[in-house]
């Protein structure tokens, strides 16, 4: 849980549950690179997986420990990526609108250096 990326993939995933492209979508890494960290997530046994035609959506276990959900539940909040993920849902392709490139490396500056950097 210490990777940034991490913990916005646990932040977004707060949201609803989500494949990886959707996700892909909102990060400022590589596809391959999301789904090793779901892998690593799913190894921590902190997400779930559920297939669905094509795709994998993720989800956070229902049945976490609850100082894990209360740690998932204070990790801060974006409300664009909350919007889009309420907005939008995968459902005959996985063609989604990435933001501009500026945009997912602010968002991944705030991980880096706010919140979670000061230990929060």
């Amino acid at each position: 849980m210490g990777d940034s990326v991490r913990l916005r993939i646990l932040a977004l995933l707060r949201v609803r549950e989500a494949c990886v492209c959707e996700l892909v979508g909102r990060l400022p890494v590589s596809q391959p690179a999301v789904s090793q960290h779901l892998r690593r997530l799913k190894q921590a046994g902190l997400v779930s997986e559920r297939r669905q035609k094509y795709w994998t959506y993720y989800a956070i276990r229902e049945d976490l420990p609850p100082i894990l959900k209360e740690i998932v539940a204070t990790l801060p909040r974006d409300a664009d990526d909350e919007a889009w993920l309420m907005a939008n849902q995968v459902d005959s392709t996985c063609a989604v609108v990435r933001p501009l490139a500026a945009d997912r490396a602010e968002k991944a500056e705030t991980f880096e250096g706010g919140a979670m950097a000061n230990g929060h």
